[in-house]
């Protein structure tokens, strides 16, 4: 049972986000298998034509010898049984993250992945993480298109996954690493991550798209030590002040001899594609305050930052998870406000946490937040067991659906 404080701060936060969806019931589709609201995530929203899946564990007993063939079929028989609420299979499927607590299952997840999808695969990031909530040791994140006329794949149709694939004016690209051309790999970080946005670099260039066109960047990182280096090589190629949303994560472990892997979203349409800027941040070419972008629209799609916990103006961490939680989400409001938007508007959350046995009570404080609206569907695991130099305990990215406030 919550105490009095979780109930006054859920009290004062349903008045200050109880706005209606500006873009209503036929735009946004909220899919429950218990045809009830549920109060941490729902299995799957549809938007538009683009169907978000929540991250979907292999739910693998305890003690048992199942090897990552088998869990990950039970992640894509979980995830299938999300599409069927909208009416929509496997195939329909465009671009995924798979999360593994021991990178070595690979070989046997690449198998059960390859008679999943033995034509028109969709993107796919892999990672190794620390943990997975419960009894689950992997996680499948997805999103799925409902009409298949106007999926494009990018690359190569023969790989076991696409290196994009394009639907409407969305590109969507997979986990791409530090591989030289001949699979090598360069022997200093620095070098390593100008070849990764080399490769990435490479891969817009084979959708017709640059830099420019990239609203939001998910950076996977195995060394806390190595950001710095990987920020200013970053900052080579993306133009300062028109940076995409970006979330940067340390895992425990990225395939193929990579410290980093990026993944990454864009639009077709530069037209589509606006910044959400905050008052009093320097966003002039010569400045180096920050290396993204808030939050980024792809039409009425929003893409926002990752966020700490972290009281901005003074620098300051609280020690502890419930004022964490609190900071990070009030964090977010504030670029939700400048875009016109509310909590009741997310989407799809992505929630990192430093310790898998702080979930239960996370799970009580984020709940709060969508008392009145419903959340949307939502991914959370532990990255990693070394975390940061810091006192972080929680971080958040979401993905937000509604009207542009042009």
């Amino acid at each position: 049972m919550k105490n009095s404080k979780l109930y006054f701060i859920a009290t004062i936060i349903c008045m200050l986000f109880a706005v209606s969806f500006a873009a209503g019931d036929e735009f946004i589709k909220k899919y429950s298998r218990q045809g009830s609201k549920p109060k941490l995530y729902y299995p799957g929203i549809m938007v538009g034509k683009t169907y978000f899946v929540a991250g979907t564990g292999d739910g693998t007993p305890e003690n048992s010898k199942e090897d990552y063939y088998t869990k990950t079929i039970r992640c894509i028989s979980g995830i299938q049984r999300s599409l069927k609420l909208a009416d929509i299979d496997l195939q329909n499927i465009v671009h995924t993250w798979v999360m593994l607590e021991d990178i070595t299952g690979m070989k046997d997840m690449a198998r059960a992945w390859n008679e999943t999808f033995p034509e028109n695969p969709p993107t796919r990031t892999t990672i190794g993480v620390a943990n997975i909530p419960g009894d689950s040791q992997m996680e499948i994140t997805a999103i799925a298109y409902g009409d298949l006329s106007e999926r494009k794949i990018i690359g190569s149709e023969d790989l076991a996954y696409s290196l994009g694939v394009r639907i409407g004016t969305t590109v969507y690209f997979s986990g791409i690493g530090s591989s030289k051309p001949d699979g090598s790999q360069h022997d200093t970080f620095e070098k390593q991550s100008r070849q990764a946005m080399k490769n990435t670099e490479s891969a817009l260039y084979e959708a017709g798209l640059g830099f420019e066109h990239v609203v939001w960047c998910n950076i996977y990182l195995d060394r806390y030590e190595n950001l710095e280096i990987f920020d200013n090589v970053y900052s080579e190629f993306v133009e300062s002040g028109n940076e995409p949303a970006r979330i940067t994560i340390f895992v425990e472990e990225i395939p193929d001899g990579s410290h980093v892997e990026i993944t990454c979203v864009a639009t077709t349409d530069i037209q589509l594609r606006k910044i959400v800027r905050l008052q009093g941040m320097n966003y002039d070419s010569n400045a180096m305050e920050t290396i993204a972008s808030p939050g980024v629209w792809a039409g009425n799609i929003l893409y926002l930052s990752g966020q700490y916990g972290t009281l901005h103006s003074e620098g300051i961490t609280a020690a502890d998870l419930e004022t964490q939680v609190l900071q990070m989400m009030q964090n977010h409001k504030q670029v939700l406000d400048a875009a016109g938007l509310g909590f009741e508007d997310i989407v799809s959350g992505n929630v990192y946490l430093r310790n898998i046995d702080d979930y239960g009570h996370m799970n009580e404080i984020y709940q709060d937040y969508f008392i009145a609206n419903g959340p949307g569907v939502r991914t959370c695991f532990q990255p990693n067991h070394g975390w940061t130099n810091d006192t972080a305990k929680v971080f958040s990215s979401f993905i937000m659906a509604g009207n542009r406030n042009d």
